[in-house]
């Protein structure tokens, strides 16, 4: 991505973390946070940034464990990094604000929203609600347990990334690779993102459900769900149970759209929190 239309990137402590956002500046007072998914970064969501950066001031975070934000051996709690997005958000000035998180920045919005929904205007959640469907967890732990520890070069890694999904564009897939790769001491490519984070997905991950169904429960402010179309992570069990405990929330389905939303449909997101995010 040029440097002209680069944002700038920022540190904060938080919790005793250093944390690493990326602020795309602007002269408007509607601020909005973008929340990446498991393993991902805040520069995941440029090509959002840059198409809302004249409407909004767009921040994205790298929550912690992923990115330039540290790790710890504290663990990833959901409680955490709730206590984190609270803390961040007051820190940095943007109260109120809206949030839009993916997946895992879905889920930790979840917990954060419902004993904060007067940081909140709007919260949108991508393909993700207080619980994923059993058979998408087994497909998220065999995927990972599959997963290419490392890449022998960036063009090995974008094809790798076109074959498995060929829905965004390879330069989508290279600004992931410059922001979410890094090479190690065997001369690899490997993710900068915490390993430790897959036990999210497993028993620790399942523990932490009725919190989340607890917390979405409370949630007091709008309420955007954008489903993927081929995505299976919510069942139709878990979308009844989200919509009767949340009367007032949308829910959408994102045509041409498998998990990852933002990356594979990005005009039908733009276009809908163009729509929802109304003052």
């Amino acid at each position: 991505m040029p440097e002209t239309i680069a944002p700038a990137d920022q540190y904060l402590e938080v919790n005793g973390l250093n944390i690493h956002y990326v602020d795309w500046g602007g002269n408007s007072n509607r601020n909005l946070l973008l929340v990446h998914g498991q393993g991902g970064n805040a520069r995941n969501w440029d090509h959002i940034a840059l198409a809302l950066r004249d409407e909004f001031r767009v921040l994205a975070i790298d929550q912690r464990g992923h990115g330039e934000s540290d790790h710890t051996r504290e663990g990833y709690a959901v409680t955490a990094f709730g206590s984190d997005l609270a803390s961040f958000a007051e820190k940095v000035g943007i109260v109120p604000y809206d949030y839009c998180g993916a997946s895992l920045g879905a889920r930790n919005g979840i917990g954060y929203a419902g004993d904060h929904s007067d940081h909140l205007k709007h919260f949108i959640c991508l393909d993700y609600g207080p619980e994923m469907s059993v058979s998408s967890a087994r497909n998220q732990i065999n995927g990972m347990n599959r997963q290419i520890l490392g890449w022998r070069s960036i063009e090995e890694y974008v094809e790798l990334q076109r074959q498995d999904n060929p829905r965004p564009s390879e330069d989508y897939y290279r600004n992931q690779a410059r922001h979410g790769l890094r090479l190690n001491y065997a001369g690899k490519y490997v993710s900068k993102h915490d390993p430790e984070m897959f036990w999210i997905n497993g028993g620790f991950g399942v523990r932490e459900i009725p919190y989340l169904w607890e917390q979405w429960a409370k949630i007091r402010c709008p309420i955007l769900e954008l489903k993927g179309a081929e995505s299976d992570f919510l069942s139709p069990e878990i979308q009844a149970r989200m919509k009767e405990t949340q009367p007032r929330l949308q829910f959408i389905e994102v045509p041409d759209s498998g998990h990852g939303i933002s990356a594979d449909n990005p005009d039908f997101l733009l276009r809908e929190m163009r729509r929802f995010l109304v003052d």
